[in-house]
C-alpha cells in the first residue's frame, strides 16, 4: 500500500515497517530493506500466563504443578519451589474440580495452572 510518496508493508500484526521513497504510479521507485527485530514473546512472559491442561491418567495435581514448573524452569524443580506454586494450582482449581477434593481428580478435567510459576 502506498500514499503520498510512503509505502507501509505490514510485516505481521501489530509490526509494520514505513519506507520512504517509493513514488505514485508508473515511476521507479526507490527500496529500503529494514530489519526489525521480532519477539513474540519472551520466556518471563510466558511464565506469567495462566495456562490449561487436561488430566491424564495418573496425574496428581503436585505432578501437573511439577512439570509446569520444569517447562517454565527449564529444569527440574526442588520440592521448595513446587510446593508453594502446588498450593496455588489448588486453590485456583478446588471450586471446579469434580470431586471437590484436589487429591482426586480425574482423567479429562481441565487444570487451570497460574502464571508466576
Amino acid at each position: 500500500m502506498s500514499w503520498d510518496g510512503w509505502r507501509v508493508v505490514i510485516i505481521c500484526v501489530g509490526a509494520a515497517a514505513v519506507i520512504a521513497g517509493g513514488l505514485r504510479g508508473d515511476a521507479a521507485e526507490e527500496t529500503a530493506t529494514i530489519r526489525l527485530p521480532v519477539t513474540i514473546e519472551s520466556e518471563s512472559r510466558l511464565a506469567n500466563r495462566a495456562t490449561i491442561v487436561e488430566v491424564e491418567r495418573g496425574d496428581h495435581l503436585w505432578k501437573i504443578s511439577e512439570r509446569r514448573l520444569d517447562d517454565v524452569l527449564g529444569r527440574e524443580p526442588a520440592d521448595t519451589e513446587i510446593t508453594p506454586y502446588w498450593r496455588q494450582v489448588i486453590e485456583v482449581n478446588r471450586a471446579g474440580l469434580r470431586s471437590g477434593n484436589p487429591d482426586l481428580i480425574f482423567p479429562g478435567e481441565v487444570i487451570t495452572l497460574p502464571g508466576g510459576g
